[in-house]
């Protein structure tokens, strides 16, 4: 009798327990098979098209297999990955840097010559509102034609296109999120000089 009860009060539903996690874990496991392929392909459309509105002269990209330029020893900032046109009208490069509400990715199409053609924020957690006029289209248009930086922060950059200044890069009560964008960008072009540059 104690056995049996034993059985009953302790190992019986330690047994269901165990077998109802089982049957949810493959489960799980079998949804993902499914769903996995698709995810990534709407990943791989979503940064395609991406790639597309940033360097509009690219007719289809291929990754880059050489080498990425190392993390900043800072550790804020490293280039994700890099995509070439297939046409040689230039380059992509993701790059991952961090901002106000962590980490912040961005994709920079850059020509063949070296000069910035798109900035477009891809992810990121910055107050909305605020931070996130650092990545309005508004703002990283600034960055088109730019072809060098001279700081990795928005307030400190000398460099000049045009009628743009300084005043161009940074944002007033933006400060982390301007410098976050500004340091992926400058990264993006050191990227792009180590890989042998204007061509």
């Amino acid at each position: 009798m104690k056995n049996n009860s034993t059985w009953n009060q302790w190992i019986a539903p330690i047994v269901v327990l165990v077998a109802i996690c089982l049957v949810i874990t493959f489960a799980l496991a079998e949804t993902n098979s499914f769903t996995a392929p698709v995810i990534a392909a709407n990943e791989k459309a979503t940064a395609d098209q991406a790639r597309t509105e940033l360097l509009s002269d690219g007719d289809a990209f291929t990754q880059y297999d050489g080498e990425l330029i190392p993390a900043t020893s800072d550790g804020k900032c490293h280039v994700e990955e890099v995509y070439t046109a297939d046409n040689g009208a230039g380059v992509v490069i993701t790059v991952v840097t961090k901002s106000f509400g962590g980490d912040l990715t961005e994709m920079i199409g850059i020509d063949k010559d070296g000069a910035i053609t798109g900035v477009k924020v891809t992810k990121h957690a910055d107050t909305a509102g605020l931070g996130t006029k650092a990545h309005d289209p508004a703002h990283v248009v600034n960055y088109v034609g730019v072809k060098e930086l001279n700081s990795t922060k928005a307030k400190e950059e000398t460099a000049t296109i045009g009628e743009q200044n300084d005043g161009a890069w940074y944002i007033t009560g933006a400060t982390i999120s301007s410098n976050a964008v500004h340091y992926g960008v400058h990264e993006a072009l050191a990227q792009f000089e180590a890989m042998g540059g204007e061509q």
